[in-house]
Formats: C-alpha cells, sequence, structure tokens
C-alpha cells in the first residue's frame, strides 16, 4: 500500500463512470443512466480532500466515504451498490491491496441504501482492515502496468488514449452475492 495518504492513487470521476458502465453491460437487468453527475464527482473530491471541515484521515476510511457516498447519494439509475463495492475494490487494488469481502457487505450495503444512520462506521472500518491485505506480486505488477497505461492516457486527448482490449475489460465478476471472495 502507498505509504502516507498524500501518495495514495485515487479514481477519478470518470474512472467510477467506466466501472458502472462495465457494471451494466454485464448485468442485463441493470437499467444504464447517470441521475447525479454531481454526487460522483462529490465522491471523488470528498475523499481526496473532505467538505466541510471534514477530511477521511485513514486509507479506510477514504475507503468507507467512497462507498458510502455512493450508495447513500445514488448516483446512477440501477446498481448503485455494485459500482460502490467495485469502485472501492479497485481503490484498494490501485493502492496495493486486496479487498476479499464475504456475504457481510451485502449486509453493511444493504443498511447504508436504506437506513444510514444505523450504520456504525467503526464496525465498517473494522470490517474493511480485517479483509484488505497485500496484493500478490504478480497482481502488483497488473495493477502498476494500469497505472502506467492511466498515466499515459492523460497525456492524450480523449480520442486518441490507450483503451481496454475486449479481454481486459470482461474478466472479473461484478455481484456481491457470492458466498465468498476471500480464500479463509
Amino acid at each position: 500500500m502507498a505509504e502516507g495518504l498524500d501518495s495514495l492513487n485515487y479514481l477519478s470521476t470518470d474512472d467510477i463512470l467506466a466501472i458502472h458502465e462495465l457494471i451494466v453491460e454485464s448485468n442485463e437487468d441493470t437499467e444504464a443512466g447517470v441521475a447525479s453527475p454531481g454526487d460522483i464527482e462529490y465522491a471523488v473530491e470528498h475523499i481526496r480532500e473532505g467538505h466541510f471541515g471534514h477530511v477521511p484521515e485513514s486509507f479506510h476510511e477514504k475507503a468507507f466515504q467512497l462507498l458510502r457516498l455512493i450508495v447513500v447519494n445514488h448516483p446512477f439509475v440501477d446498481g448503485n451498490k455494485r459500482t460502490a463495492l467495485m469502485s472501492i475494490r479497485v481503490f484498494y487494488a490501485l493502492n496495493g491491496l486486496e479487498f476479499a469481502y464475504d456475504r457481510q457487505i451485502k449486509e453493511i450495503l444493504k443498511t447504508l441504501a436504506t437506513d444510514e444512520t444505523n450504520v456504525e462506521k467503526e464496525v465498517v472500518f473494522s470490517y474493511l482492515r480485517e479483509h484488505t491485505e497485500p496484493l500478490e506480486p504478480e497482481y502488483k505488477a497488473t495493477i502498476e502496468l494500469w497505472l502506467a497505461q492511466i498515466m499515459d492516457a492523460e497525456r492524450f486527448p480523449d480520442d486518441i488514449g490507450p483503451g481496454l482490449s475486449e479481454s481486459q475489460s470482461h474478466g472479473e465478476p461484478n455481484g456481491y452475492d457470492s458466498d465468498s471472495r476471500s480464500n479463509n
């Protein structure tokens, strides 16, 4: 993982939109559409800079806030919980960690979506800490390659930058209904 909070790799608004697009493409019952683009921008800004005098202080708090803001603010027409989950998985991966969640994440997501006041932040922070571990070396190399491609893409206009191949964009399921995502 990156050493300090200043050296973290963050998702951009476009990254979250791309994650959502992949979720829509891989789930025919998921309706496409962005209901509130400003809420996505807000989530991205909040985990980087904070708002209203509050800046997330730890890496796991940043992940929680990203998850919470996408689920609670409901910026997409459909697929908000899945987009939030995949967004924090990518956020962790970009920073050298694997988020190996289990079925408990489904309850956290449901509670955030239906009654945020019943979510105990410290319990979720603990859950996030317990379910993250350093990426295996072969995955770290892949993440470093992705980061290099992202940096290269940022140097080109949108219509010229490198894109993902078909095989790269459809490799991993994004649901959270599996019994376990970890090898524990």
